[in-house]
């Protein structure tokens, strides 16, 4: 990676500035990947001292800062019991402590990684994200767009819900990417079963969903397993996923109907 002009504003408005003044501007949210590569980045917007970097309550629930890292996450007392501490278990065996001081909430939602944990636990906990232009709006509507290089996530948003979940993954060795990754969770008359790592990003399905309300847990897996996408990469193929999603689902919804 090669930088001619290094930038760091001091708010989240200065980055929105500085992104519609240099518009080919690179965005620095931690860097984990952006240090992997060799193109040559003009401008770099480094978003480390925009006071994005934070967990705390609200009065409508949880915010979390895009600059949050993932040991934040792993640590903070605020998630240690939010919805059985799904985020906790997401995150804390990925890679190693060091790669978790450095990985963000925003670079991994902005970058739209099918193989990302966080975005399979924050779609089963209906999280929402703020952007400084485009405002607030479903993660679920935020991933289905095409990303805006000019627009600066700031922010995610959790409701303050009482949600019974379970945090289900599989991968090949100790602190690896998961080969297939599970969440479920469920408030009331409200269920989420989610999927992710098929290799594609983590997706919603309705037809477990509506199993896990009837309580069959051996329902929804099978419905995840024959109607949801799988596909091979380097980790798995896609069968082997498949019966994977059986396995998993199955122990995710039956944990949330324990």
């Amino acid at each position: 990676m090669t930088k001619q002009l290094y930038l760091k504003p001091r708010s989240a408005a200065e980055a929105a500035a500085l992104l519609a003044e240099h518009r080919r501007a690179v965005i620095i949210g931690g860097g984990a990947y952006v240090r992997l590569g060799s193109r040559r980045i003009d401008v770099a917007v480094d978003l480390y001292d925009a006071g994005l970097d934070y967990v705390r309550r609200t009065p409508n629930g949880l915010e979390l800062g895009a600059m949050a890292t993932f040991r934040m996450l792993e640590t903070a007392p605020e998630l240690q019991d939010y919805a059985d501490g799904i985020l906790v278990r997401c995150v804390e065996r990925i890679v190693g402590v060091q790669v978790r001081n450095i990985t963000t909430v925003g670079g991994t939602l902005f970058g739209r990684y099918g193989f990302s944990n966080l975005i399979t636990a924050l779609l089963a906990l209906d999280a929402e994200v703020a952007l400084h232009h485009a405002g607030r709006m479903p993660l679920g509507d935020f991933l289905a767009t095409k990303p805006d290089s000019c627009d600066l996530l700031t922010a995610v948003f959790l409701p303050d819900q009482v949600w019974r979940a379970s945090w289900q993954d599989m991968t090949r060795t100790v602190n690896d990417y998961a080969v297939l990754n599970v969440a479920a969770a469920r408030c009331g008359d409200q269920a989420r079963v989610v999927v992710g790592a098929r290799p594609g990003r983590g997706v919603r399905c309705p037809e477990a969903e509506a199993a896990l309300l009837a309580g069959d847990a051996d329902g929804a897996a099978e419905v995840a397993a024959s109607t949801l996408e799988f596909g091979n990469d380097v980790r798995a193929g896609g069968d082997y996923r498949r019966e994977l999603c059986r396995t998993l689902v199955a122990r995710a919804t039956a944990e949330v109907l324990a």
